[in-house]
């Protein structure tokens, strides 16, 4: 290397230095579509598109890129995430469905890189293209492995996969000690509905929540592939052991008229917060096995009980508030990831 090359190397090293600048780390990222996604450099300004995004971010300590969010991150409980979110001016640029989103504002945010849902924002990927926009698509989520795949993704992308390979160990082991949590409940046949549009909404096989089920030792009673839409026919023949109703806006309307009240098997409704938990494939599946274990004790009370119950007698559970017993899990996952979690938490 002659003088002027040498001078030329100092001078860029100094000036990424003093600029605060990351260090340029070119790097081939491929996202949940399939994409190869050139990196030059660290991302400084951020837009992410989905809640369990976000919450990733947080839990890796790089939330401080995110210039832009959707507005379910903005209300984020999780690690007061929302709150900091918000105070530090971030901006909302739409709902969580791509429909909902405004590429004017993003565009308006000149976001180095947008972590997308690929799921929830496929469809903006030709908007972003024509604008020369950055995106990675993440969440592919048909397993617990691919949650895992997109929290080391994101690590890769921000030089954090130290903090995600313990973050993934710290998820890994609070399902394991969920499965022994679980372990009077092995084998039973449950059913997650998660909406009532059009039909009933259930989580079928190849869904990260069929495969958390199977990791607790719990049996997914729908057998259709994906999340589907069914009739109460389907399920009748599924015949599950108990309905757990994950779907924020249910109202108890909406739960008669789909008609399993009249199945006779026990129902249990999800608040707000444990909808986030089990919904949300990212850090907040550490909460997941509390959130399943206390529907179970609810509706499943007197399962011991031989005493056939007729439709009338199917018990419907609002279940409990989380915060009556989500103390235990949070203490355990604070010490297991308290590396990065230093300063924060508390999501779904």
């Amino acid at each position: 290397m002659d003088n002027l090359s040498k001078q030329m190397c100092l001078f860029m090293a100094i000036f990424v230095v003093l600029s605060g600048l990351p260090a340029l780390a070119e790097q081939q990222v491929i996202d949940a579509l399939g994409r190869s996604v050139t990196l030059t450099a660290y991302p400084r300004r951020v837009v992410s598109l989905a809640p369990s995004i976000t919450e990733i971010l947080a839990s890796l300590g790089v939330e401080s890129s995110v210039v832009g969010a959707d507005s379910f991150s903005l209300s984020s409980w999780y690690m007061d995430i929302g709150e900091r979110l918000k105070s530090r001016g971030v901006v909302e640029v739409g709902g969580y469905w791509w429909s909902t989103i405004s590429v004017e504002k993003i565009l308006e945010l000149n976001p180095d890189l947008i972590l997308a849902d690929r799921g929830a924002h496929r469809q903006l990927l030709e908007a972003f293209e024509a604008y020369n926009l950055t995106v990675v698509y993440l969440g592919s989520a048909r397993s617990i492995n691919d949650v895992y795949n997109d929290i080391y993704t994101v690590g890769l992308i921000f030089n954090k996969t130290g903090e995600a390979e313990n973050l993934i160990r710290s998820i890994e082991s609070t399902l394991q000690s969920g499965k022994e949590l679980l372990k009077g409940y092995e084998g039973v046949k449950v059913l997650i509905v998660i909406d009532f549009w059009q039909g009933i909404w259930v989580a079928g096989k190849a869904t990260f929540i069929d495969d958390l089920l199977a990791r607790l030792g719990l049996v997914n009673a729908a057998v259709t592939i994906g999340w589907s839409v069914v009739g109460i026919e389907a399920i009748t023949e599924w015949n599950p052991d108990i309905v757990i109703v994950a779907c924020p806006y249910a109202s108890q309307e909406a739960v008669e008229q789909s008609g399993l009240p009249q199945l006779g098997k026990p129902l249990v409704l999800l608040n707000t917060t444990e909808v986030d938990v089990l919904m949300r494939p990212g850090p907040l599946l550490a909460y997941a096995p509390q959130v399943i274990y206390h529907a179970l004790v609810q509706g499943l009370a007197n399962r011991t009980t031989t005493t056939p119950r007729t439709p009338q007698q199917a018990p419907l559970v609002t279940s409990a508030p989380l915060e009556l017993y989500v103390a235990a899990p949070l203490v355990a996952l604070v010490s297991g990831v308290i590396g990065y979690y230093v300063g924060l938490r508390k999501k779904r």
